[in-house]
């Protein structure tokens, strides 16, 4: 029903990792759950399910192959101005927890880090 050069560049958008399996089936009209999984076992490509697996962590958090009107951009511009002041809290955090265990280990002689050579 489809041709190995429609199937190959449906797999690499897939394990691309910038669009779910149920995104690019719907995309493309691909029907049945396992098409792409399937494709991938007949095409040859090799352990398939820990690629995706790995590729799965680099989703996109917005969605932005939707053509968006006016409305659509403010609403993507203030998702990613909230992003973005969320990722710089969780920075501010990370640090300070660092700092505390800096100074635990200092002044309390603590020792909270794992070391190198530890199992």
């Amino acid at each position: 029903m489809y041709d190995d050069d429609f199937k190959h560049n449906v797999i690499k958008e897939y394990l691309a990792g910038s669009s779910t399996k149920k995104h690019v089936t719907l995309k493309y009209g691909i029907g049945g759950k396992s098409a792409i999984l399937t494709w991938m076992r007949e095409l040859g490509y090799k352990n398939s399910d820990s690629i995706r697996k790995s590729a799965r962590f680099r989703k996109p958090l917005i969605d932005i192959s939707m053509p968006a009107d006016d409305e659509n951009k403010t609403d993507l511009l203030k998702q990613i101005k909230d992003l973005k002041r969320k990722l710089e809290d969780e920075q501010l955090r990370s640090e300070a927890y660092l700092r505390m265990i800096e100074k635990a280990e200092q002044e309390l002689k603590i020792s909270i880090k794992k070391k190198s050579d530890s199992k």
